[in-house]
């Protein structure tokens, strides 16, 4: 559908641990409940994480739920595939991450298969600049929801799929399903490189800009990145440098004249992020990380290029993006 342009664990006290999942149920179900209420919008956005971010903390497997609820602030809201949805103003976007724990094998039992976890997230952002073509500071919702396989001691294989929609009437509510396999390698101790793979599917209409409708097809893309984390032994830091490049298929993004923006590469992103365990100022801090970082993206593909100046006038064919961002998590 067309695009409508517009301006721009550790583990503690049971009862805190209960207490805290509830606290996140409620808000979960409030937020899905909130959203369909809402006046239903035409409904394009952006995942809950960078696919960086693929890689995930320890887990108690005693424990039948975890999760984190993450706020984050930034002054950029750029999604995963390059789409300029907010470069003014300050961006905030609460992430809820709900896991429920299927199934753990005994180490001795089964030597393939470790976990199957159900993992549910619910992303949020809000703008103070007001945007869409019905303005408002809320941006977009997005749900995800799917299973994940633990697989011989240091492979995760997951299979999410996500509902995106906006707030603001900025697009067409938009369905897709994104499978990644990680693998969480030990080869240098406290440094970790963890390599994956993406693959990311449109069901329902389209993630990325459409200028001409009558020539948009539903594509796909691919995703090569690592994951690399080193983890000081004296200090309560741990320092991310998670990077990615994304393969289009021919269709995916758009170009202004209606067809494909090609095969080559999309875009390549790089990060830098440094996480502190809170742990270190009392206990009263043990389900607390404080985090900060900056991401850099080249956008390449020239249907992106013309989707970006599409969507927000006046911005040009920017193909240079620094976003800034950081926050708190709070790991239960």
């Amino acid at each position: 559908m067309k695009w409508k342009t517009s301006g721009s664990r550790r583990t503690g006290p049971a009862n805190l641990k209960w207490r805290a999942r509830i606290l996140a149920v409620l808000f979960l179900a409030g937020m899905l409940a909130t959203s369909a209420w809402m006046k239903a919008s035409p409904a394009i956005g952006t995942a809950p994480a960078l696919p960086g971010n693929a890689v995930s903390n320890g887990v108690d497997w005693n424990d039948p739920i975890s999760g984190t609820v993450n706020l984050d602030w930034a002054n950029a809201h750029l999604t995963p595939r390059g789409i300029d949805m907010q470069d003014r103003g300050l961006v905030f976007q609460p992430v809820v991450n709900l896991d429920w724990h299927l199934y753990e094998a005994a180490a001795s039992n089964n030597p393939w298969l470790d976990h199957v976890t159900f993992k549910t997230a619910l992303f949020n952002d809000f703008d103070t600049v007001r945007s869409g073509n019905s303005p408002g500071n809320w941006s977009e919702i997005d749900y995800t929801f799917g299973p994940e396989l633990g697989l011989w001691k240091n492979w995760v294989l997951g299979s999410p799929f996500t509902i995106f929609k906006s707030q603001n009437g900025s697009f067409a509510t938009c369905w897709a399903w994104d499978p990644q396999l990680v693998y969480h390698d030990q080869w240098f101790g406290r440094f970790s490189i963890n390599p994956y793979v993406e693959f990311f599917d449109e069901l329902q209409n389209k993630i990325t800009v459409v200028l001409v409708p009558s020539r948009s097809q539903s594509s796909f893309y691919g995703v090569v990145g690592v994951a690399p984390a080193y983890r000081f032994e004296r200090l309560p830091l741990v320092l991310e440098l998670p990077a990615y490049i994304l393969i289009p298929g021919a269709n995916f993004y758009q170009q202004a004249n209606g067809s494909g923006g090609g095969t080559d590469l999309g875009l390549f992103a790089a990060s830098l992020r440094v996480r502190l365990d809170l742990s270190c100022l009392g206990p009263d801090f043990d389900h607390w990380t404080l985090y900060g970082g900056v991401q850099y993206q080249y956008l390449n593909n020239p249907g992106l290029l013309d989707g970006n100046l599409a969507s927000v006038p006046g911005a040009g064919r920017q193909r240079d993006f620094l976003v800034f961002h950081g926050g708190v998590t709070f790991h239960f």
